[in-house]
């Protein structure tokens, strides 16, 4: 697909490279705001800023969400919108994140290329609206002149092993997060993209009412998935919990999609209790002793399948699919593994862009639930990223009712109680 791409582009455009290369300088500007006011927070973000190429909006529910678009829309003329409805916003202006306001991060950058793509409905037909929505995106960007030539250029420019690591697109997945169909939307996406695609995002939110989320694309929706197809600059994905597997665990003996109604033939609740050790089934007990499943990638990364509560038929519902014979290792957490954990997943990202010399921005998907255990162990995110690198980087993020993302050894799936992470860099494709 790539190639292909590339010899379209090249030929039908007769780009030059010089031409790339002057958009080389001072590759990207971002501007950050947040606040109660919606005029307010965006021209926070417009401060510095001139012509953003992609603005990125989280907004809480308590806003109107048509006129959270009105009004960012018209301050900003031009670019292309994505976001939606939350439950808690931050960026690096405070250090944690609030509810009752809009967060919003400006990138401008003519080395930016964006292809923006919406799936609807997606609790009728999630895999068609997964396939609708990379579609789009697809044919959105490949629109740009100048495309082809980062691409080209960033294949050409890199040395050694490096070129195998190429992959020149991201995809910012924004989904519904009361439909519960996350996994048959990313089947749907992965069915166009490919295993070697790199995607990152969350489901939006709405402050825990659970009535309606809505999700910002060039305009406003809901049930449906939105995809910003992003390239130009070097960007890297990472992804987290803050979760150490236990010597305690059980086996899946009888499930359908996200409930588990029998672990080793037995009622799930009457399990999880004796698992747990509680009498009742509560989600403050829950947020500190989930679900870990083993990937089968060759890291064998643990991932988080997260129990909500205990139906009064015994079963166990989830906030993302369980499979029937899986083991569930009850996982734990303190402080310190908490930090280091997300941590790591920063380095992840990092490497994951190349390394790049300057970061330019990063972007966190984090669960509600990661949230509210990042509150009762005194962490906060934004500092986290404060001493790790040392410095204030513009960051924007939202609490999500699920996470969108790959472990280290490539396993695509929506995810419960974790981070998932975008960094930008300021350096093109192009560079070395």
């Amino acid at each position: 697909m790539i190639i292909n791409l590339i010899i379209h582009n090249i030929k039908s455009n007769n780009i030059k490279q010089q031409m790339v290369m002057k958009m080389v300088r001072n590759a990207l500007n971002v501007g950050v705001g947040q606040s109660s006011s919606i005029s307010e927070a965006v021209e926070m973000a417009l401060e510095n800023i001139n012509n953003p190429k992609l603005t990125i909006v989280f907004a809480s529910s308590d806003f109107d969400p048509n006129e959270v678009y009105s009004v960012v829309r018209e301050k900003i003329k031009k670019g292309h919108i994505i976001g939606g409805t939350t439950a808690g916003e931050f960026t690096n202006l405070y250090t944690k994140p609030k509810t009752g306001t809009v967060a919003v991060m400006c990138l401008e950058s003519p080395a930016l290329k964006v292809g923006i793509g919406v799936g609807e409905n997606i609790s009728k037909n999630p895999e068609e609206a997964g396939r609708t929505a990379i579609n789009m995106a697809y044919q959105n960007i490949i629109k740009d002149p100048t495309l082809a030539s980062f691409v080209f250029l960033g294949l050409m420019k890199s040395k050694n092993t490096n070129l195998l690591n190429i992959n020149p697109f991201t995809t910012i997945c924004l989904i519904d997060g009361l439909q519960g169909v996350e996994e048959g939307v990313l089947r749907g996406m992965l069915s166009k993209m490919g295993r070697s695609s790199r995607i990152v995002g969350g489901s939006s939110g709405d402050d825990l009412k659970f009535k309606q989320t809505y999700q910002f694309a060039d305009g406003v929706y809901t049930n449906s998935v939105v995809n910003a197809l992003v390239c130009g600059l070097k960007m890297g994905v990472g992804m987290s919990h803050p979760y150490v597997p236990t010597d305690k665990g059980a086996v899946i003996t009888k499930c359908k999609g996200r409930v588990i109604y029998e672990l080793n033939g037995r009622p799930a609740a009457e399990v999880l209790k004796e698992l747990l050790e509680v009498d009742e089934i509560t989600p403050e007990v829950l947020s500190v002793n989930p679900f870990g499943v083993r990937t089968g990638d060759v890291y064998a990364d643990y991932i988080i399948k997260s129990a909500i509560c205990a139906n009064k038929d015994g079963s166990v519902p989830c906030y993302a699919e369980v499979q029937k014979n899986c083991y569930l290792t009850m996982m734990t957490t303190d402080k310190k593994t908490a930090i280091e954990n997300f941590k790591r997943a920063l380095y992840d990202a990092v490497k994951d862009a190349g390394n790049p010399e300057e970061i330019g921005a990063i972007v966190i998907f984090n669960c509600v639930l990661r949230h509210l255990l990042n509150e009762k162990l005194g962490i906060s995110d934004v500092e986290i990223i404060r001493k790790t690198f040392g410095k204030d980087i513009p960051v924007i993020g939202f609490n999500t009712y699920g996470e969108q993302g790959s472990t280290r050894g490539g396993s695509m799936g929506h995810y419960n109680q974790t981070s998932t992470i975008l960094v930008i860099s300021k350096e093109t494709l192009s560079q070395c």
